[in-house]
């Protein structure tokens, strides 16, 4: 069973633009900081989503803080399906494509760019969804079926596809029946306790 879900370019913008202006620690303790400006969004075919606005990075030297002007950011989401034991996760990767910093001086500027792109590293794990935990079901059947039953249904993978106007996400489900402990056994006893329940496909849009 294969189900897939397509985001459209606008759909995107409306998200970002609903996540932005956003500020991002970089050192709690050190009062170190970016805030990111409202970025224009495009998505790369076959890559990911663009994302490309202005900023501003609050930094201390020696205790004093400096206020930074990011003249222009460049960060390109790329989404992948990974599998982490039972786990599947759709992550979306950030890549620092541009990132130029005006008026710092060079002794500076590697090391707020170097303490950025730490700061994204640290916070990727939190732009990854748990697809696989949240659509998979275990439901019980009604009593007044006989014999008792459960119905499973598993998320077990799932692809991305990134095109020039959609993003579309698709996941694979397994379904089946399970009796439970102590239901009567069917007299062909040959035949599996748990079977597929079929194939299908469904695109939501």
């Amino acid at each position: 069973m294969l189900l897939t879900a397509s985001v459209t370019k606008a759909e995107l913008v409306a998200l970002i633009d609903g996540l932005t202006p956003m500020r991002v620690e970089i050192d709690e303790h050190r009062g170190r900081s970016i805030t990111l400006g409202r970025p224009e969004v495009s998505l790369v075919a076959g890559r990911g989503l663009r994302l490309r606005g202005d900023g501003r990075v609050v930094w201390d030297v020696a205790g004093v803080a400096i206020p930074v002007t990011v003249q222009v950011w460049q960060v390109l989401l790329v989404p992948r399906v990974l599998s982490r034991g039972r786990s599947h996760l759709l992550s979306l990767e950030p890549v620092i494509e541009e990132l130029d910093l005006k008026l710092v001086p060079g002794f500076l500027d590697w090391k707020i760019a170097d303490a950025i792109r730490e700061a994204i590293a640290q916070h990727r794990e939190k732009i990854a969804w748990d697809f696989a935990r949240t659509l998979s079901k275990r439901l019980p059947l009604s009593a007044r079926i006989d014999p008792a039953s459960l119905f499973e249904i598993v998320a077990t993978d799932g692809e991305v596809e990134v095109g020039t106007n959609e993003l579309r996400f698709g996941v694979r489900f397994e379904a089946r029946i399970e009796r439970r402990a102590g239901a009567p056994v069917p007299e062909s006893e040959q035949e599996p306790r748990s079977a597929p329940v079929g194939s299908a496909r469904a695109v939501a849009r």
